[in-house]
């Protein structure tokens, strides 16, 4: 008996090291956006997020900036979140040099990105990115962004029963994304080692920890693929400790 009790130890200590954090899906490279319209967000759910901030970031693998927070509070367990919709705001410049970043709570080691997506005007046009290649000579095209009026930055409202997300820029409609009731809490986002993220003196938050922090350098959407992968080989490895765990049972 006491080896059950045992193997239902393991298990559980081995999910817990799993993470089981959600796998975000969208936009992805190609997708476009006009701004003042929806702007679809699309991820995979993960039992074990339950507090995550979605934000807006543009710049380098290495020096990622703070854009503007499009939501937070959200529970990852919740299928009905995704695919969550909110209204793109006025950017400069109009350009795919624009991706998510999810982070669970203060967990910033774990967070997931999205790859860089077209953030387009009103009408649909925009330019090609600054810079052609990262800093460290990798293909993929980037830029650094910003809210066109810093002074109307994006926030997240808790009410007593739902979650607003809206936007309100300068001369751009606001919308809304209503869900269940979930506690808030805009957070900023960082990662490991020395880059750093830049955020706009101009740009409003409503979390005082949304200043100076630090990322990895990291090409969005590129842990998402380490992760499924290391998933897999784990619960490969969970299947042989059961079934070791199983013959000295039976023995």
């Amino acid at each position: 008996m006491h080896y059950f009790l045992l193997l239902a130890v393991m298990l559980h200590a081995l999910n817990l090291v799993a993470g089981d954090g959600i796998t975000p899906t969208a936009p992805g490279p190609g997708d476009k956006f006009n701004a003042g319209s929806p702007c679809t967000i699309q991820w995979e759910v993960g039992e074990n997020w339950s507090n995550f901030t979605i934000s807006l970031l543009s710049g380098s693998n290495t020096q990622m900036r703070f854009v503007t927070t499009v939501a937070s509070g959200l529970d990852g367990s919740d299928t009905s979140l995704s695919p969550f919709n909110w209204t793109c705001p006025e950017v400069d410049p109009y350009s795919a040099i624009y991706f998510y970043q999810f982070t669970n709570g203060n967990d910033t080691t774990n967070s997931k990105w999205t790859t860089r997506f077209t953030i387009a005007s009103p009408s649909g046009e925009s330019s090609s990115p600054e810079n052609s290649t990262q800093p460290n000579g990798d293909a993929i095209p980037w830029g650094i962004g910003s809210l066109s009026n810093l002074s109307a930055a994006t926030t997240t409202i808790a009410t007593s029963s739902t979650i607003s997300t809206s936007s309100a820029t300068s001369g751009s409609p606001s919308s809304s994304s209503r869900m269940r009731k979930t506690r808030i809490s805009v957070t900023s986002t960082e990662r490991l080692a020395t880059p750093t993220i830049v955020i706009p003196s101009g740009t409003t938050t409503t979390d005082a920890a949304a200043t100076g922090t630090t990322f990895a350098a990291y090409r969005p959407n590129a842990q998402n693929e380490n992760g499924a992968r290391w998933n897999q080989e784990f619960c490969l490895w969970k299947m042989v400790v059961v079934l070791a765990l199983g013959f000295i049972a039976s023995s």
